[in-house]
């Protein structure tokens, strides 16, 4: 099974060469959509598309339809893959069936997405930290993000609409809204300290939350309401 990777950039530059390195270590194929100002230099073996102006993090699933992969990993700028981490996407996608799979999740209790919504994550899913939940084992949810990884039956869209603060909630409840979604279990990951940064997309008392706190409203309301009311 052929694994791509696509890592979309605008400002992490400093860290990109050894987090793009690590993802070559995992899969030869490997696409950066480098949205900054200076672009990115390298003489790492990865395929390149630049593009200015900034056109979003929408850009990430325009590009992974460029990839050959039987799946595709899209990643952040702000996450470094440890040794096995794509074997155990593979892994996981084999025991579930196609599906969205991430490190990073979220159950949907209510319209609001910062107050009812509940979040797993793969390392505690892995050490089975939840106690409804057995270790080891996929926690099916209703989003992931950060790393997340697909067939290429649940990629292609239409992207019109698709702003940067909702691309990924855009992707999953309003195109994709019945496709199955796991974190599964891993720890072979780590999150940048710039992952916490201020100057990052969404972070707290941000215009961007907002937006996505009203898209995220419109799209539970639509198609996700009357599913969990009804258990």
């Amino acid at each position: 099974m052929k694994v791509s990777v696509v890592v979309v950039t605008y400002r992490r530059l400093h860290s990109l060469g050894d987090i793009l390195q690590a993802w070559l270590a995992e899969t030869p194929d490997v696409w950066l959509c480098d949205c900054s100002k200076k672009g990115f230099k390298t003489s790492l073996p990865i395929n390149i598309i630049r593009a200015r102006p900034d056109p979003g993090s929408k850009i990430r699933h325009a590009v992974a339809l460029m990839t050959t992969g039987d799946i595709v990993i899209k990643a952040d700028d702000d996450i470094t893959p440890w040794p096995g981490l794509v074997k155990d996407f593979v892994d996981n996608m084999k025991k579930v069936g196609p599906a969205i799979l991430s490190v990073h999740g979220r159950k949907f209790f209510g319209p609001n997405y910062y107050a009812q919504t509940f979040m797993y994550g793969s390392k505690g899913v892995q050490k089975g930290i939840y106690a409804t939940h057995p270790a080891g084992e996929p926690k099916e949810v209703d989003f992931v993000g950060v790393i997340t990884c697909a067939p290429r039956e649940l990629l292609s869209m239409d992207l019109m609409g698709c702003k940067s603060e909702i691309e990924d909630l855009f992707w999953q409840m309003e195109k994709y809204p019945d496709a199955k979604k796991y974190v599964i279990p891993t720890l072979n990951y780590h999150n940048l300290k710039e992952s916490k940064d201020d100057g990052r997309l969404c972070a707290p008392n941000t215009n961007s939350r907002i937006v996505r706190q009203a898209y995220y409203k419109k799209m539970y309301e639509e198609n996700y309401a009357n599913r969990n009311n009804n258990g």
